[in-house]
């Protein structure tokens, strides 16, 4: 036991040593001859590693057993004083936060902040023809110039970069305030730029064409990601996403089969000077949120000519060349959607104002906004459409954008309002509709999961409209509670355990339940509270407010626990059948006498003793072993 206890610390404490990553040593921007190593250094390494004096490393950077992975320290920063040119496959990382279980990606960062008149990064290996090399950027914040840059305020990209829980924020641009992708296709020019950014937020950039992104063609995706608090300008190229030129005809059918342009489960709000996007030939917009930007989409999509052949026959159709599905468009300065002469985009299952209507199909109509109606209300509460959510019966479509604990990415969550009578009265949930007509060209359907990464619905046919899917996963309930001393009450929250809804008022319990006072007589708490003891009898009282705060006030200075289940009623299973209106919450109190006993224990937890404690007792392995 003894040796295997050694053997796990031993590979804890060196196992880095073996690592084949390049780990930057130093947090300065630097290019010298010495053992440490910097984020420079690490990319002109492998910028170069092909050449013999590069075989062994450069100036503390690699050897020729390096990765391509560059590693940073989390919650680090970087003072980067001129821009990093990247002409090789690479990947930057943040180091691994050692937990087998980490899910707090995007919120220990390393942080790259420009300090000189520069952008952070120019991408570009110098060939038009050559296969695009392959840049990766996981888990880092990028910090753009006090500076106004001509192109790109943090990034200048002609290769394929892909970005991941990520902030792109403070860059400063006349094209591209976060970046610039360049390449336009061409009988000489083979390749293009190509930009991917997923769980990534882009904000408070800025740029008179292209406040986040300027792309020379519709070569960008962004999926499950935020966009916010961005500036352009009120003319179309002033847009927050703008692409110059729109893809060919020859071109148009791939994009729109591989669906490689546009937006996919992102939130987009508080934007400012202009639209968010021009829409071009090849793009796909699904499953979105915007609202309560500056503007909404400029369209400028014509149909494409379709050209097939089949023997000696050639035909040729004309079809929509871009297509906007199962979002949410609505709030945003009476300026959701303007078409250019000659656009032909297909707006179709979406909540959109009428402005917006446009060239739906009769098999997926559009459902209409109406700022005036009382019961179209957008936000729920929330200052400056954040913050917390009003509770029912008050309307509201949205809650106010909220970002969850331990979470990078917020969002703002449908509502199911009192005031339905079923389901179906929603505009929002169960109202996005996947293609059934057997043809597939850009009819994009259902995203298969939401911003958050969860499962969308299994029905076959529908999806709630915009980012985020209201879901119900009962198996995905955290055992809520808290341990006392004597003398104290419990407060915790169960807000994260409603499942996506909201706790019943006590009226509509009423309602509901046919029944004036809850089974004890009592009347109804919020979510029609129910509690069920398990293994223990009621030691303490329980009230629930109407944001899910708990108070548990325990009967006396008893020693041990008290068990029991809460189970309550949200506004997401109010509509299930009735035997399955209640989510159960199995929750544990535990009341301890005061600890006065201070312990006297070595603390052995870790620094330098605990590290040469260690190597002493190696050092006695290797004594008696050589004594035996």
């Amino acid at each position: 036991m003894l040796k295997r206890t050694l053997a796990c610390a031993l590979f804890a404490i060196t196992g880095h040593v073996y690592s084949a990553d390049i780990q930057v040593t130093t947090l300065v921007d630097e290019d010298k001859d010495d053992t440490v190593c910097s984020l420079r250094e690490a990319v002109t390494f492998l910028n170069n590693r092909a050449q013999k004096e590069y075989e062994n490393g450069y100036h503390g950077c690699g050897n020729k057993d390096a990765s391509s992975i560059i590693i940073l320290q989390r919650d680090k920063e970087y003072l980067i004083n001129k821009s990093i040119e990247i002409k090789a496959s690479l990947t930057i990382n943040a180091e691994s936060s050692g937990d087998f279980n980490d899910s707090k990606k995007g919120l220990n960062n390393p942080t790259l902040k420009m300090v000189g008149a520069d952008r952070l990064f120019l991408i570009d290996d110098g060939s038009i023809e050559k296969e695009l090399i392959e840049v990766f950027f996981n888990e880092l914040n990028l910090k753009g110039s006090s500076n106004k840059i001509n192109d790109g305020g943090l990034i200048y990209n002609r290769e394929s970069l892909s970005i991941r829980y990520s902030r792109l924020t403070d860059g400063s641009a006349n094209r591209g305030g976060a970046i610039y992708n360049a390449g336009i296709y061409s009988s000489t020019q083979k390749t293009a730029g190509f930009v991917s950014l997923n769980s990534t937020i882009l904000q408070n950039n800025k740029a008179d064409r292209g406040a986040a992104i300027y792309s020379e063609m519709p070569r960008y995706i962004i999926s499950q990601s935020v966009i916010r608090d961005n500036e352009g300008t009120s003319a179309p190229e002033g847009s927050i996403l703008y692409v110059q030129t729109g893809f060919t005809d020859e071109t148009i059918g791939a994009a729109l089969y591989t669906g490689i342009s546009g937006l996919r489960n992102t939130t987009i709000f508080h934007n400012k000077g202009g639209y968010i996007a021009n829409i071009r030939e090849g793009m796909i917009l699904n499953n979105i949120t915007m609202i309560k930007n500056a503007g909404g989409l400029y369209l400028q999509a014509p149909q494409w000519t379709s050209t097939t052949t089949s023997g000696t026959t050639t035909t040729t159709t004309k079809q929509p060349s871009a297509y906007i599905s199962n979002s949410i468009i609505v709030d945003n300065n009476n300026n959701n959607c303007m078409a250019a002469a000659g656009d032909e985009s297909v707006i179709q299952s979406n909540l959109v104002a009428a402005e917006c209507n446009l060239n739906p199909p009769s098999a997926r109509p559009n459902f209409l906004w109406n700022k005036n109606d009382p019961k179209h209300k957008l936000i729920a509460g929330g200052v400056e459409d954040q913050g917390v959510c009003n509770a029912p019966p008050a309307d509201g479509l949205l809650c106010p954008y909220y970002t969850p604990k331990d979470q990078m990415l917020g969002f703002f969550r449908p509502r199911l309002l009192m005031s339905y009578l079923k389901l179906s009265d929603s505009l929002i949930v169960n109202k996005g509709r996947i293609y059934s007509d057997g043809s597939t060209v850009g009819l994009a359907g259902c995203e298969t999961v939401d911003q958050r990464s969860k499962n969308r619905s299994g029905y076959d046919e529908f999806c709630d409209l915009g980012a985020i899917e209201l879901t119900v996963d009962r198996a995905d309930i955290a055992v809520a509670g808290q341990d006392i001393l004597y003398g104290q009450i419990a407060k915790f929250s169960i807000t994260d355990s409603l499942l996506d809804g909201e706790l019943i008022d006590p009226e509509s319990c009423k309602a509901i339940l046919n029944m004036e006072k809850d089974k004890n007589g009592q009347p109804w708490q919020p979510g029609c509270l129910e509690i069920v003891q398990t293994q223990t009898s009621s030691k303490g009282k329980l009230t629930l407010d109407q944001d899910g705060n708990v108070i548990y006030v325990p009967n006396g200075n008893w020693h041990g626990a008290d068990k029991f289940n809460m189970r309550i009623m949200t506004t997401t299973t109010r509509f299930n059948d009735v035997s399955n209106y209640y989510i159960t919450i199995p929750t544990t109190i535990v009341q301890d006498p005061p600890n006065n006993f201070q312990s006297k224990t070595v603390n052995v937890s870790g620094g330098s003793i605990g590290f040469s404690a260690i190597f002493m007792l190696l050092g006695l392995i290797g004594l008696r072993r050589y004594k035996a």
